[in-house]
């Protein structure tokens, strides 16, 4: 059994990998992006560098180079015994000052473990490093009760306590994370998922993380343009005449000045098939279609991440003049509507519940557009931020759908809610390959009828 107090000649301490250096001014500059530390240059900082740089040093050196680099979280820690290695701390920035303690130790809320090449990863936009456990009871013994000598006297599992808290993954359960508005204003999945889908502390874009084309790389053949058809009967859309709408409908400063959302659609007077053909027209079909490298690109009237237009709509119709209700897929690349289901199916209906419940208004709409993603088609390229793309461009879609509503004098807004499990539910798409992710109600404008009333 190793003590705590033998833990020094088993860790060790080792440059973090992906540093650069370079002697410019009197000085040894070290990068690894995002990150820089310029020493002075002189043979021991040169010999500190080389021996961290190579096999490493035991740890607990104190001449001021291995400090510092300590300090602004340049070395990696590995901690180890006969049985070989146990965990690694790896650093992402400087280390921040342990708060004082007034209460119970716990992992922070915002702390998550998970697998990784047979080890247990865990890690926090909060803390300053992840640590890398390979051997998972040690984790439990860092938590175990004091009354569990066994446990507690483990040096391993002491060091790994002292690390978690050294490195930001412990809180106090009645300290900041309790009780400051700012933390408790992120939910744990958000405050990550904000972290880990931008490039933060973790490297450069290309080094697992952007348009790095991995799925490539990995042998996959990337996603069509156009998705697989459903086996509903299908509705043509008339191909609206733009030519005089740039003379009627103003310039876009005043069509994005009178845009409001409404949520409440004018039922004497629907919007007609002919009105929801030409928004789905201006706003999501495809102009072009042309393939590079095996890879299938595509241009549509609004803006797309890769110009893969991952993207589908779903109209969910109730209540529109020329055309039957049901929940219906837009085949942008033939403007065409097919039917998915019935409306009063009970995933559809599910659906429109949400839909009027996160409207504020409780009204059932007129048309829900379901917006989906069928993600390999961005993911397929992107590397640890596909998914915040594909939500950057729905943002896009929904501001090109309420701009033309304005335009076009119709009702719309974009929804915060959607049922993901309702759409899968309607229709039978694999929901890792397709998945809902928003919604856009529209219909006829009461403000309009008004309009013309005076």
């Amino acid at each position: 059994m190793i003590r705590a107090q033998d833990m020094a000649e088993n860790r060790t301490e080792r440059l973090r990998s992906g540093v650069f250096s370079a002697e410019r001014d009197g000085h040894t500059h070290l990068m690894a992006w995002p990150h820089h530390i310029s020493l002075p240059a002189s043979h021991r900082t040169t010999e500190v560098i080389a021996a961290l740089a190579g096999t490493g040093q035991p740890a607990g050196a104190n001449d001021p180079v291995t400090e510092q680099l300590r300090r602004e979280g340049w070395l990696d820690e590995q901690f180890s015994d006969d049985c070989g290695l146990a965990f690694v701390v790896r650093p992402l920035r400087a280390r921040r000052p342990v708060p004082a303690v007034g209460g119970q130790l716990d992992l922070s809320r915002y702390a998550v473990i998970r697998a990784e090449a047979g080890a247990l990863l865990v890690e926090s936009p909060l803390a300053s490093a992840e640590i890398t456990i390979h051997r998972r009871k040690l984790l439990a013994d860092a938590f175990a009760p004091a009354t569990d000598s066994a446990a507690a006297s483990d040096g391993l599992a002491v060091a790994l306590r002292e690390q978690l808290l050294a490195t930001g993954f412990l809180a106090d359960s009645d300290g900041e994370q309790a009780q400051e508005l700012r933390y408790r204003q992120w939910a744990p999945h958000e405050l990550l998922f904000h972290d880990r889908s931008r490039l933060g502390y973790r490297g450069y874009v290309g080094d697992g993380f952007g348009g790095t084309w991995w799925g490539r790389l990995a042998g996959f053949a990337p996603e069509p343009a156009v998705p697989p058809p459903y086996p509903g009967p299908r509705v043509g859309l008339a191909v609206p005449d733009l030519t005089d709408r740039r003379l009627s409908e103003g310039s876009y400063l005043d069509v994005i000045e009178r845009r409001r959302s409404e949520r409440v659609h004018d039922d004497e007077s629907l919007i007609s098939v002919d009105q929801l053909g030409e928004l789905l027209y201006r706003t999501a079909r495809v102009r072009r279609l042309h393939e590079e490298d095996g890879v299938e690109f595509v241009s549509s009237p609004r803006p797309s991440g890769g110009s893969v237009y991952e993207l589908e709509l779903y109209p969910v119709v109730t209540r529109c003049s020329g055309l039957g209700s049901g929940l219906y897929h837009y085949d942008a690349h033939r403007h065409e509507l097919e039917l998915v289901r019935p409306v009063d199916h009970y995933a559809v209906r599910r659906m429109l519940r949400v839909a009027s419940q996160g409207s504020t208004s409780g009204a059932v709409p007129q048309v829900l557009l379901v917006v989906a993603a069928r993600v390999g088609r961005v993911m397929w390229k992107y590397e640890g931020m596909g998914y915040a793309v594909v939500l950057k461009n729905t943002g896009v879609l929904f501001h090109a759908l309420a701009g033309t509503c304005s335009a076009m004098g119709l009702a719309g807004c974009p929804l915060g809610t959607d049922d993901a499990v309702a759409f899968t539910e309607a229709t039978d798409r694999d929901p890792l390959v397709e998945c809902s992710v928003g919604q856009f109600i529209v219909g006829s404008s009461f403000r309009l009828h008004e309009e013309h009333i005076r």
